[in-house]
């Protein structure tokens, strides 16, 4: 290392084939890729050419090259790893709000629909849906305001929901 900081190739490359293959082998162990286990061992030995690279001489030069290999292995694995964390975490949020936006949508459409529908039902059709599906009252309730047996209500709404349900069924084929 010595002789490399003072700008001997044959040094250089004496050490580069020394270490190349085993230090790829070693950096493979990590990211089970040679091409990146490759470019790996290249930037440590494009690091060993710079001045200032930060080997010590009172260290071995194979503990110092393994310990960078290693440390730039853990580096490129911890950053894909939040890299596909903060993928996932946008694609969820992503994912989940187009999700509400396509359900509020789809609700208000059928909101529509079902108006359309209801326009052409009896008072008495309309008063039954309004009191059980928009203002969510009970049956009992619904009997109490339309001054209905309970049995009626049950049955005026049976029988709303049975004409309604063809053409709701419809329109959800023909969205599909």
């Amino acid at each position: 290392m010595v002789l490399i900081a003072a700008g001997n190739r044959l040094a250089f490359e004496t050490l580069y084939d020394r270490y190349f293959d085993k230090l790829r082998w070693f950096s493979q162990g990590f990211l089970k890729e040679e091409a990146a286990a490759e470019d790996v061992v290249q930037e440590l030995f494009m690091k060993i050419m710079r001045p200032g690279h930060g080997y010590s001489k009172s260290q071995s030069f194979s503990t110092w090259a393994y310990s960078l290999a290693a440390n730039r292995c853990k580096n490129i694995l911890r950053d894909e790893s939040n890299r596909q964390r903060i993928l996932q975490e946008n694609h969820n949020e992503e994912y989940s709000d187009t999700l509400q936006f396509i359900r509020s949508l789809d609700s208000q459409i059928l909101a529509i629909h079902i108006q359309r529908l209801m326009s052409n039902k009896t008072e008495k059709e309309q008063d039954l849906y309004r009191l059980r599906f928009e203002q969510d009252m009970s049956v009992k309730e619904i009997s109490a305001i339309l001054n209905m047996p309970e049995g009626s209500v049950k049955s005026g709404l049976y029988y709303l929901l049975k004409k309604l349900s063809e053409p709701i069924k419809q329109l959800v084929d023909e969205s599909r």
